[in-house]
């Protein structure tokens, strides 16, 4: 019914322990490996919009596996019409990514009131330049070309971090994370505002408290950067950790809050 990106999540992935650096990107990025809930209800929506309610839930798990950071993201959200019908729509998303950002795995389940819609497998390798190659293997087996300059999403978030603590935003990236038609798309992300360590919070966590974060608008669209308009865009909070405590997901015609209601710190494994 609605296109989405997962980047919710992307933007949200490369949680790690140890000092990292976006390439050719600013200072080191210290990140935590975490789990996070959150609620979804219905935000702003157009005059037009036919949507008058939403709620739904969504889960994070970001988790070091020695090897590479492992991602496990579950959304699940339910539409109530004007006219009295129920909709619902969500997916499901495990990731493998190397810590060198050049090995990607992924297994996307997409979901509708009838339950399971959808099933997309793949893995995906780049070299040095950023380019390289998918191979998707359900729902058929097919191969995509990533040009030069793609990122996964663990490096897009190190990138989007070292650059926000910078204040080098706006800036454009391709992102590969296997969702969508081709798994491809460019992400332009803007930097709305800066916010102190001691900032107000949606909870209390010591995962939030005393660090710094940003308010980022992030525009999503097809690989070819010269389409006018996106088609999707988010704004989140972004603390310096990698955590997130808030979200707007603008699907056009109406708008998803996603409030965190929990998060807490996943244990590093013993490599």
């Amino acid at each position: 019914m609605y296109r989405y990106r997962l980047i919710v999540l992307a933007a949200l992935a490369g949680i790690w322990t140890s000092p990292a650096s976006a390439a050719g990107a600013g200072p080191a990025v210290d990140l935590v490996p975490h789990s996070a809930t959150y609620y979804l209800t219905l935000g702003d929506a157009t005059s037009v919009s036919p949507v008058v309610q939403a709620q739904g839930r969504f889960e994070f798990e970001w988790a070091d596996a020695c090897d590479g950071w492992t991602v496990v993201q579950k959304f699940r959200v339910q539409l109530l019409y004007e006219d009295g019908f129920l909709a619902s729509f969500g997916w499901s998303l495990s990731s493998w990514e190397s810590k060198d950002g050049k090995r990607y795995r992924f297994f996307v389940r997409r979901f509708d009131g009838a339950g399971e819609s959808e099933r997309v497998r793949g893995e995906a390798q780049l070299g040095d330049d950023g380019s390289g190659r998918a191979i998707f293997t359900e729902p058929q087996e097919r191969e995509v070309a990533l040009p030069a300059g793609t990122l996964f999403p663990t490096q897009h978030t190190i990138d989007v971090l070292a650059r926000a603590g910078d204040g080098q935003t706006p800036h454009w990236r391709l992102v590969f994370d296997g969702s969508g038609d081709e798994g491809l798309f460019g992400v332009s992300t803007a930097l709305s505002r800066n916010l102190p360590a001691g900032a107000e919070t949606q909870i209390a966590s010591p995962l939030l408290s005393q660090v710094p974060s940003w308010r980022l608008n992030l525009a999503f669209y097809g690989p070819d950067e010269s389409k006018a308009e996106p088609e999707q865009e988010q704004g989140l909070r972004l603390f310096a950790n990698g955590v997130v405590d808030e979200m707007r997901l603008d699907y056009g015609d109406f708008v998803l809050n996603a409030d965190l209601s929990a998060v807490e710190s996943i244990a590093a494994p013993a490599c």
